[in-house]
């Protein structure tokens, strides 16, 4: 079963009308939309996934089914959707290739993943007062059925942006750079947030079930390594926080990626980076995360580089020419035909 995710640039920006969809919009025309659209295909069909985990979808199911509808004319692969309840403008799906790997899925309905959805208490104001917190974008989690496997759950993740608004002209005016700082670390706060509720519902399933075969995969506005903010004002990697304490071995998860994908190949998009002063900096947001019980039955993973960048024109610096601003990941699990006594 090979598994991809890929945060797909603004897809809302390829459709007017909602329930009632066209391509086309103020900031794409008809035709440039499905050029890019075509762009985005050509990628899935060269990777060829069971399960798509997607980020940035369209706000409404129609204008997906629009898109997968073309796909399916074009390409021949044909999917059914699943959207998650959050997001706006900036919706999550779960896709599965008719035909594929995956014989079936369906929204995970048990308890903990409905308590998902309530609140909690945290401090990201950093005002030392706790008070009731929810996801930005609540985790899409489904459960699939591999062909002849035993089920997997996942769940897709689009964590709080660390994006400023005027961030850059913040950062570098010297009287006002403790207001960009001051707004960084509020988005921080509830990345890190958001990242402490996820790791104790991750915690919970696999300490009642250490035979729980989990991915969760997404982008994670995160990254291996600590930066700026990590080191001098003392936030969290929300990575490391996701994968596990090492203090709990037996509850910490892999990373599909990491030891598979060369070093200089581990990056899934590449954006300025004004606070170190790097500029076309390649990031590591995007990534795979397996339990305990999966992580010896991932047998591949990469990032799908080649694929990408054969859809790319002049540079990708307009948006007609790019088929996202993130690179999709994928891995492939195996499916045992039984779970381990």
């Amino acid at each position: 079963m090979r598994i991809m995710d890929w945060n797909v640039e603004w897809m809302n920006r390829w459709f007017s009308g909602n329930a009632l969809p066209r391509w086309g919009s103020s900031e794409l025309t008809a035709a440039e939309a499905q050029g890019v659209a075509r762009r985005v295909m050509a990628v899935i069909a060269a990777v060829e996934p069971d399960l798509i985990c997607l980020q940035e979808g369209p706000s409404a199911p129609q204008e997906m089914a629009l898109f997968l509808a073309l796909m399916d004319e074009e390409t021949g692969l044909a999917f059914e959707a699943l959207v998650g309840g959050d997001g706006g403008a900036q919706k999550m799906y779960a896709l599965r290739r008719i035909g594929g790997a995956v014989a079936a899925m369906d929204y995970a309905t048990d308890a903990a993943t409905r308590a998902l959805a309530e609140p909690w208490e945290a401090d990201v104001n950093g005002d030392l007062l706790l008070e009731g917190y929810g996801f930005t974008r609540l985790p899409l989690v489904v459960d699939v059925d591999p062909e002849g496997g035993a089920p997997v759950r996942v769940v897709i993740l689009h964590a709080k942006s660390k994006y400023v608004h005027n961030g850059q002209r913040l950062f570098q005016d010297p009287a006002r750079r403790l207001e960009f700082v001051s707004a960084a670390m509020v988005a921080r706060r509830r990345i890190s947030a958001e990242a402490f509720r996820v790791r104790a519902y991750l915690d919970a399933l696999v300490a009642d079930d250490p035979e729980m075969r989990i991915v969760v995969t997404g982008d994670f506005n995160d990254g291996p390594g600590q930066d700026y903010f990590e080191q001098r004002y003392l936030t969290h990697n929300v990575t490391d926080i996701l994968l596990g304490s090492t203090f709990y071995p037996q509850l910490i998860f892999g990373h599909a990626l990491i030891g598979r994908v060369p070093p200089q190949a581990l990056f899934t998009a590449r954006f300025d980076d004004f606070v170190d002063g790097v500029m076309d900096r390649p990031l590591l947001l995007d990534h795979i995360l397996t339990s305990p019980a999966l992580s010896d039955q991932v047998s591949a993973a990469s990032i799908a580089h080649a694929a990408f960048d054969a859809q790319v024109t002049g540079g990708g610096a307009e948006r007609t020419g790019r088929p996202s601003d993130h690179r999709p990941v994928w891995a492939d699990i195996t499916a045992p035909l039984r779970r381990s006594a």
